[in-house]
């Protein structure tokens, strides 16, 4: 193997390892979002009082 072989795999290697870094960043930030909305809409729930609510449920075939 010579040295331009080397040269070339090791940045193919370093470019696909930035890729990787980012893609995992990305996945990282929408995590975060989707968890941050899901806090914002549990915040706003109402407690059902009514013990009639869910007890029947309606199947249509």
């Amino acid at each position: 193997m010579d040295i331009q072989e080397l040269s070339i795999g090791l940045a193919l290697q370093k470019t696909q390892e930035q890729a990787a870094v980012q893609v995992q960043s990305m996945t990282l930030t929408s995590a975060k979002e989707q968890s941050d909305a899901l806090m914002k809409m549990l915040e706003n729930v109402e407690v059902i009082t009514d013990p009639n609510l869910g007890n029947q449920v309606n199947i249509l075939v």
